[in-house]
């Protein structure tokens, strides 16, 4: 049998008990919430949310609700016990499940987090200064070609920043709490 891929933000977010029953569009924005990205359209995030919850359908977690409406389609969970089986195992190379990691100590955790911090900061003030380079050009049109370098290496520098962001947070969303 072939494993199941779905997010694991999708996963948490079902396990958060905030999702009993719930419309994609509701589950959409909390997961564009809990993701941090807003930059994506609407409709490829609806999209994305779409497909994970008919695996999680085929699989049995969750449950579509006959509303007698066509929008918005409604879910329900249907088997919280097959959601815990997402997140608790992993497959390896191999296929076969490797089981969930021991959870970090709480100084481990605790680097993570300010590392996290650290980062989110960084992102902030890239972003500050992507924002006031755009503003200068768009005050002084001429100062492109002069700024652009600079622009590309903020850019370049956000991009890297928040990927070290998301495998933090992956990090310590792994990490079971006590």
């Amino acid at each position: 049998m072939k494993a199941l891929k779905v997010k694991p933000e999708i996963v948490s977010l079902l396990r958060s008990g905030r999702f009993e029953t719930f419309s994609v569009p509701r589950f959409r924005d909390a997961y564009q919430e809990l993701v941090g990205d807003t930059s994506k359209p609407k409709k490829v995030v609806s999209q994305l949310v779409k497909r994970h919850l008919r695996k999680l359908e085929e699989c049995g977690a969750v449950e579509r609700i006959n509303t007698g409406k066509p929008y918005p389609i409604e879910y329900c969970i249907k088997d919280r016990s097959r959601l815990e089986s997402l997140t608790n195992t992993r497959t390896g190379t191999d296929g076969a499940p490797i089981a969930a990691a021991e959870s970090l100590s709480a100084e481990v955790v605790r680097t993570l987090r300010q590392k996290l911090n650290k980062y989110r900061t960084d992102m902030l003030s890239a972003t500050g200064a992507l924002e006031e380079y755009e503003a200068i050009v768009q005050a002084e049109p001429i100062l492109k070609s002069r700024i652009q370098g600079q622009y590309d290496k903020t850019r370049e520098e956000y991009a890297k920043t928040l990927g070290k962001v998301r495998a933090l947070e992956s990090l310590i969303d792994l990490n079971p709490a006590p």
